[in-house]
């Protein structure tokens, strides 16, 4: 008998009209390559079937191997890999991948950090994840939930926040609310030439949610090119919108060029 594993975040969805109202956001077609991680027992990876998709299946939990393959058999493309330590350029296909899964709570934000780093590989993201991180995903500037993971995933993706689903539509039921949200890749995706420096700006804002960006940025920029900068430093990262960051970014680059140039 199979017991689900706490440490693995293990919640199986049970309610099949939340399934296929997950797949019908996804508009998965035939052919389409489509991952699905953490399948449990398979529910979902039914519903996909139906829509003849070519699945492929990340699954970490030996014991759930046998159950799996005993239900789809060559209908998937099992692979018996932690998604996080895998490869992912190993498993891309030619074409564009879907995401379609109920993503286990532990793994939501290194996840989805991996697939922004790849945004250009996905045509469409639909996961099912703790309603909490789904809002901070979907925060807007200024509000409490805003920051890094805010960012991050609007710059790489227009950001659908689809539905609510309830504890006891699961087994066994977590004790908070999951929400399903969609991930289309943007095509006005701002086009930076040192997106490190942009992202380890970014993130030295949010160091300490209290702190100004003069005191956060100085991780980063010595206190004498801090001076230099263009920019109103005593605000702070969460009023910052993405426009404000690019303009940000845009003066370090200025300021740290000038550096070198003297």
């Amino acid at each position: 008998m199979f017991r689900c594993k706490k440490r693995l975040g293990q919640h199986f969805l049970k309610d099949k009209n939340i399934v296929r109202k997950i797949v019908n956001i996804a508009d998965i077609q035939s052919d389409d390559f489509v991952w699905e991680i953490g399948p449990g027992k398979g529910i979902l990876t039914e519903e996909l079937l139906n829509h003849s998709c070519k699945l492929t299946c990340f699954e970490i939990d030996e014991k759930l191997y046998p159950i799996i393959e005993e239900k789809f058999s060559n209908r998937i493309n099992l692979i018996k890999q932690d998604i996080l330590k895998a490869d992912w350029q190993r498993f891309f296909p030619e074409n564009k991948v879907n995401i379609v899964a109920n993503l286990p709570y532990q793994i939501t934000t290194p996840f989805l950090f991996k697939v922004a780093e790849n945004a250009d590989k996905f045509s469409k993201v639909v996961i099912m994840i703790q309603r909490e991180v789904a809002q901070r995903i979907n925060a807007k500037v200024g509000t409490k939930n805003y920051g890094v993971l805010s960012l991050k995933m609007q710059f790489y993706f227009t950001v659908s926040y689809e539905f609510t689903v309830k504890p006891h539509l699961f087994y066994p039921p977590p004790k908070v609310d999951s929400a399903v949200i969609s991930l289309i890749p943007r095509k006005d995706k701002p086009v930076i030439d040192n997106e490190k420096l942009f992202w380890n700006i970014i993130e030295s804002s949010f160091r300490n949610r209290r702190k100004m960006l003069r005191n956060n940025l100085k991780v980063l920029i010595s206190s004498e090119r801090i001076d230099k900068l263009n920019f109103d430093l005593t605000k702070r990262g969460e009023s910052l919108s993405e426009q404000d960051f690019l303009e940000l970014y845009n003066e370090v680059k200025k300021v740290q060029s000038t550096t070198l140039n003297q």
